[in-house]
Formats: structure tokens, C-alpha cells, sequence
């Protein structure tokens, strides 16, 4: 169910009638933002600090009448919860009434967005009954029967009973103060206002304008962790617990092209006790069949078990690169120097597609890990290898992947340049003397592409001489 869920704790500071009207103005405004979500009825409760509520429910858009509606907070609120709903078509009511409206509640009040997949084997096994067979009506009885109150109770509940999507926004009504927030993949947003001492959240970014303020004017605003729950109280008591179920497996997959970083990078989960399998990319490049040939001997080196992705996709359909042969040559006069310092080679997205298949391939798989070889040094003329490009993918993955499938990506040499990953390799027994990093599929390295100059010039930074051949010494100018 794509609804939207939003609400605000005010905590405990004295304010004046106009700050109050401030608070209440600005909810007002995140709730007819959250229409986009949902358009087809909206409810609030408004709780007050002795356990008393304000409800308000209505079919159609809060656009069109809440602005007619009555004030809900006044000077003693100090929670309220909201859900503007978008009615599936699995559960669509021609005819709704109050009893069908979200929050659902009776001593314990949810707001959820998402589905409820197995709410009637919950009502089956719990005997639960509720006023309404809409799927998110089941988890107030359901709560009301076997939730002890504390956080370590609602988090197992989340964990292991609840079965489909949800963001949830939770009150009892004899802990008025406290708010509980929880998630799987299914976003919140949190977002302090000092000024007015109030936390709100609601479901997309988007809804607390903050693209539409300065910078100097923006209140600080963060994402509620996927899989995670959250207790929040008006003394400003913030607990966190994480929903993950623990695998366990201890599983890498290592993205390795059979040069220094993917191989080093390899090597260093293995050293940290993961059990290692490394993924090759064949995408008809000019030295794949020599890359292919020192994965080969690299994964027996390191005694991991080794999977192919036979691609032409790059080659075929994307083309425009120098390494797929599909685009003319670039100055061959250039040192290798100046191939270190610009992505002459570059292929278009192609970590990114080489990610998005590993992602398919750990989830499918059982791989706690994706382990890409991108480095410092090569964040320089390689965007792709920028730390913020992982970062960036990691917030992506809790929505790309199934229920509990938690798949993330770990860069071990992603802070290191290629000297130090150089002296890491060397240290911790990584094959080195097996790789290959050159562009070209020669009987050794060419000696003149960015890759050749930048791999001998990290041995020669250690005070070592280079592990493999090469047909011609790059230019190395030296300080």
C-alpha cells in the first residue's frame, strides 16, 4: 500500500499561543504534502500528555478539508500521528466509513504504510477481530494482545511476526510521551525544529520543503535506518534497535577484474574470516582473455570458489569505449602519467552495472557482501570509484532487494591509494605476482597505459621492484 505516514513529537518547553499555532501550521502543510502518497481519505490523533486524544478522519484529499478542520493541538499535545492513504486495489472500500480510516487504534494506535501480507494468519492464530478488513487494522489488536510495552517486545514482534512492508508510526495510549517509529524498506524521515523544539517525520524528504530553504535556514534532518525501530519521547529519550535478522553466513562476493585492488581487496575478507567468491566480468574487453587467465590461477591461489558473468552488453549495445574496441584509438604518444590522471579508458556505467548484477547475484545467492576493488587513487579520473558512489549505492540497496535479503557493499581499499595498497597486498600475502592490471592483453604489461604506470610506480614508492613483466618501462617522472 502506498500510503504516506507523518505525525510530530513536541517536546517538553513552554510556548506561547503563536508558537503552538506554528507547530500545528506546519504539520497541517506535511500532511497536504503527503497527498501525493495518498489521496483517498487521511486521519489524525492528536494524543495529550494525560492520555486523552483529538481524532480527526476524513475521505478524500486533506487538501480539500483540513483546512476546515478544527484545531488539534493546543498546549498539552505531545504526540500525533497522521496517515493519508492510497487505497490498493486489493482493498478497495466503495463505501468507507470512520472504521476504515488510519490510525487504527483502541489502546494502542498505528499508522502504517505498506502490507500487511499475513494479517489474516495473524487474526487466525491470535483470534483477533477488528471493525474493518483493511490489512494495517490488524496490528493495533494484534499489539493490544501481545506487546509488553517495551521496546525489546515490539521489535521481535516487528521482526518475526510480522510478515510484508511497512513504515509504522505507534502510540499507546497509557504512554502518551513516547512515539515508536519503525521500518523495514519503506522510508522516514525525521526533521528537528529547534526554534519551536518539535519533531516531525513523515515518509518522503521531499514533504519537509527542504530543498526549497537555505542552507542557513534548514532544520536538521536525517532518514529513520532501514530495518530499524525507534522509541522517541517528549524528555527527548531516543532508543534505536535495528530489525535485521542475523544471517550469520559471513559471505563475500568479490567483484575482481584480477588486478591489484579487487585481488588485495580479496584477500583482506578473507583475513577478516569471510568466506570468499570471486565474480569476474568477461564483457569482451581487449585483455580479457589475460584477465581471465590470472583470475583463474588468483582464486585457486587464494582457494575461492570462482563465477563467471559472460556479457556482451558493453561491447554490443553500449559501446564508446577504447576497452571494447568500439570507439578509435586516443593519442597513443600519451605517457602513462596521463593516462593515470583521466579516464581515457573509461566505460560508460560500468561499475554501476557490474554492482547492480552482483546485487542479484548475493541476494539470489545468500552473499551478506559485495566487494568491489575501488580505490582512492583511482577516484580521481574515475567517479566511480569516489567513496560517496559506494555510500551513495549502500542507502540505495535496503530498496532493491527483498524482505530480510540485506545484501551491502564494503570497499576495503576504498580510503587507500595505489602505494598502499600496494604494501597492504604485500602484508597480507595477497597474490600480487598473479595479476594483471594492464589495458592491454599483451604476453606482458605494455608499460605505457595509466594502469602499467601507476602499479609500478606504487612498488617503486614501497622501495620494491614490480612482480611482473613488462614489454616497455613507463614513463615514471621523478620528483
Amino acid at each position: 500500500m502506498g500510503c504516506s505516514i507523518s505525525g510530530c513529537v513536541i517536546f517538553q518547553k513552554s510556548r506561547n499561543q503563536e508558537e503552538i499555532e506554528r507547530v500545528e501550521r506546519r504539520l497541517r502543510q506535511i500532511v497536504v504534502m503527503a497527498e501525493d502518497r495518498g489521496r483517498d481519505s487521511y486521519g489524525i490523533v492528536a494524543f495529550q500528555n494525560d492520555g486523552k486524544y483529538i481524532e480527526a478522519k476524513e475521505i478524500g484529499k486533506a487538501s480539500e478539508s483540513l483546512a476546515k478542520k478544527p484545531r488539534f493541538i493546543d498546549s498539552k499535545t505531545s504526540v500525533v500521528i497522521v496517515n493519508n492513504r492510497a487505497e490498493p486495489t486489493t482493498e478497495y472500500v466503495r463505501d468507507k466509513i470512520a472504521e476504515d480510516i488510519q490510525p487504527f487504534g483502541n489502546s494502542v494506535f498505528v499508522s502504517h504504510n505498506g502490507i500487511i501480507a499475513n494479517d489474516f494468519d495473524l487474526e487466525k492464530q491470535f483470534k483477533l477481530t477488528r471493525k474493518t478488513k483493511i490489512d494495517s487494522a490488524i496490528l493495533p489488536p494484534l499489539l493490544e494482545k501481545i506487546w509488553d510495552s517495551s521496546l525489546d517486545g515490539l521489535q521481535k514482534i516487528l521482526r518475526d511476526t510480522i510478515l510484508g512492508s511497512f513504515a509504522l508510526a505507534i502510540v499507546r495510549k497509557d504512554q502518551p510521551n513516547t512515539l515508536y517509529l519503525a521500518c523495514n524498506y519503506k522510508p522516514i524521515f525525521l526533521e528537528y525544529d529547534a526554534e519551536l523544539d518539535v519533531l516531525y517525520f513523515t515518509s518522503l524528504e521531499s514533504y519537509l520543503h527542504q530543498d526549497a530553504r537555505k542552507i542557513w535556514d534548514a532544520n536538521p534532518t536525517m532518514q529513520l535506518k532501514p530495518y530499524s525501530i525507534a522509541r522517541i519521547t517528549t524528555s527527548k529519550q531516543f532508543d534505536e534497535k535495528s530489525l535485521l535478522v542475523d544471517s550469520k553466513r559471513n559471505k563475500a562476493l568479490v567483484v575482481a577484474s584480477a588486478g591489484l585492488d579487487s585481488t588485495t581487496a580479496a584477500k583482506s575478507m578473507i583475513v577478516k574470516g569471510y568466506e570468499v567468491t570471486l565474480l569476474h566480468f568477461k564483457y569482451r574487453h581487449r585483455a580479457e582473455a589475460r584477465e581471465q587467465e590470472s583470475i583463474g590461477m588468483i582464486a585457486e591461489h587464494l582457494k575461492c570458489e570462482l563465477m563467471f558473468v559472460d556479457t556482451t552488453l558493453f561491447k554490443d549495445v553500449i559501446g564508446h569505449s577504447r576497452l571494447t574496441e568500439t570507439w578509435s584509438e586516443i593519442a597513443k604518444e600519451r605517457d602513462g602519467e596521463a593516462g593515470a590522471e583521466f579516464a581515457h579508458e573509461w566505460v560508460p556505467a560500468r561499475n554501476l552495472i557490474f554492482l547492480s548484477i552482483a546485487t542479484g547475484i548475493a541476494e539470489a545467492h545468500g552473499y551478506d557482501v559485495i566487494v568491489p576493488g575501488t580505490n582512492l587513487e583511482e577516484s580521481g579520473a574515475y567517479p566511480d570509484n569516489e567513496m560517496i558512489f559506494i555510500n551513495k549505492l549502500n542507502e540505495v540497496l535496503p530498496y532493491a532487494t527483498n524482505l530480510q535479503r540485506r545484501v551491502s557493499i564494503e570497499m576495503p581499499v576504498g580510503n587507500l591509494m595505489k602505494h598502499e595498497i600496494v604494501k597492504l597486498g604485500l602484508q597480507i600475502g595477497a597474490p600480487l605476482h598473479l595479476t594483471w592490471s594492464c589495458y592491454e592483453g599483451g604476453e606482458a604489461h605494455c608499460g605505457k597505459c595509466g594502469p602499467c604506470y601507476m602499479r609500478r610506480k606504487a612498488f617503486e614508492i614501497n622501495g620494491l621492484k614490480d612482480v611482473v613483466n613488462y614489454l616497455e618501462e613507463p614513463k615514471i617522472k621523478r620528483a
